[in-house]
């Protein structure tokens, strides 16, 4: 047992330690709230950069050429990249904002392949048949020509 006479002793001072408040200037403390401030507007970015990309995606999926079908092809091309080494890469910037890549693009996918058999499924049923009735006559009388009274030819 340590006496009152043994203030000096190791274990004491370590007991001691124990319930001594942590000392942490305002900087430290601050410093790190303001790290993940500052990070803040490049997540927000990020975010906004993908959520355009998956619009873009989604919007020009069915053009036929111009400028919709380029701004489909650049974006498929930038999700599905191997490439990760760019920090604005599209599993980068998942990564950042939270989201797996792998499963944001499988996502793509499966709403790519219904698209596509919705399109098949428009295109593959046939027109509806056109009515073997005359047209209806309309409720008014047709205007009758009117008759000149002056004959062609004659400067009357």
């Amino acid at each position: 047992m340590i006496s009152a006479g043994d203030a000096n002793h190791p274990a004491l001072e370590e007991t001691a330690s124990l319930f001594q408040p942590d000392c942490l200037l305002p900087v430290q403390y601050f410093e790190n709230f303001h790290r993940k401030v500052q990070t803040e507007p490049e997540k927000r970015l990020m975010l906004a950069v993908l959520d355009n990309a998956l619009a873009c995606f989604q919007k020009h999926f069915s053009s036929r050429g111009g400028r919709g079908l380029r701004l489909f092809r650049e974006t498929e091309e930038w999700i599905f990249r191997g490439d990760n080494s760019e920090p604005f890469s599209f599993a980068n910037i998942c990564e950042v904002v939270g989201f797996d890549p792998e499963y944001v693009r499988r996502g793509l996918l499966k709403w790519r392949e219904k698209r596509i058999a919705d399109l098949c499924l428009a295109f593959s049923q046939p027109e509806p048949k056109q009515s073997t009735k005359p047209p209806r006559k309309l409720t008014e009388t047709p205007r009758r020509p009117e008759i000149r009274s002056r004959m062609v030819g004659l400067g009357v």
